[in-house]
């Protein structure tokens, strides 16, 4: 099985907040941190300082990967949508790295300006 942590956040979000959402992620997928891989839509230097942190590679995803999985996320938000064309950019982030088949164990939750969900193959 592969898991990946997909990761959706402000620009405002720090990389301490991006670090303990992706412990909690991997908490709740009942994953050790070693099996997971980090995937995002939005480059933002938290993400990669938090990834780099937490030993975990980074893979970013651009919009047209993300809506080709829009169709498969569960949680929506419009305002999410309207700016990146998928109602949850944690979701379809997690969905794109799984690669195909993937399916969401954790959906989207959220917390400082982060949000993760969890996927896997």
């Amino acid at each position: 099985m592969s898991a990946v942590v997909g990761i959706g956040c402000r620009a405002s979000a720090s990389p301490e907040a991006i670090a303990a959402l992706v412990g909690e992620a991997r908490a709740r997928a009942g994953l050790e941190l070693s099996s997971l891989h980090t995937a995002a839509a939005v480059a933002a230097p938290a993400l990669a300082e938090a990834a780099a942190r937490l030993g975990l590679p980074l893979y970013r995803h651009d919009e047209a990967a993300l809506a080709a999985v829009a169709g498969r996320v569960v949680s929506y938000s419009p305002r999410v949508e309207a700016r990146f064309g998928v109602g949850s950019v944690a979701e379809a982030a997690a969905l794109v790295g799984a690669g195909e088949g993937a399916r969401l164990i954790v959906p989207k939750f959220s917390a400082e300006g982060v949000s993760c969900a969890v996927a896997e193959s």
